[in-house]
């Protein structure tokens, strides 16, 4: 085979790999991006939703949809969507995520915030956070969970510790 057709061989092939990597991708998300679509169109509807700027899939100990949007009079708003319930909480009526990051910092000033999300945990809203602090040489990672409404403290997992590289 003369060097041309290797060449336009291999770009076949690459373009060939592309194809299926793509379909695959789209196999394997498509159900995802389905539910979240109709989370999506769901809250919409029960909320009066003109707008959509997140859908977030939430698993703890009940499985939601959290969806933040903006209302027809403009006001941002939380909806929780779960099999039994819809629950609606305009932004202004609970703590904003930055009053959860201010609290937590102030009680850990050490901790480094990898997320902060809604969620729901034992039927109320809450606010997730994810984090780390280093204690005795260790990264430990732990979730806090702060009600969504007053920001008061519910509860706290620890997650077994890494060491830090010497």
């Amino acid at each position: 085979m003369t060097t041309k057709r290797w060449v336009a061989l291999s770009i076949m092939l690459f373009l060939a790999i592309l194809v299926a990597a793509n379909v695959w991708y789209r196999n394997v998300f498509s159900d995802e991006w389905a539910a979240e679509s109709n989370a999506e169109k769901r809250a919409a509807a029960v909320a009066n939703l003109i707008e959509v700027d997140e859908a977030d899939k939430y698993v703890w100990d009940e499985t939601a949809w959290v969806v933040q949007g903006k209302t027809e009079d403009g006001q941002l708003a939380y909806v929780w969507l779960r099999d039994n319930a819809v629950d609606t909480v305009r932004a202004a009526d609970g703590f904003t995520k930055e009053q959860i990051r201010a609290a937590v910092l102030q009680s850990k000033p050490d901790a480094s915030i990898t997320h902060i999300r809604p969620g729901i945990m034992k039927g109320q809203h809450v606010w997730e956070v994810y984090y780390s602090r280093v204690e005795s040489g260790q990264r430990k990672y732990a979730y806090a969970f702060y009600n969504f409404e007053n920001g008061t403290f519910i509860d706290m997992y620890r997650l077994p510790a890494t060491e830090l590289a010497q």
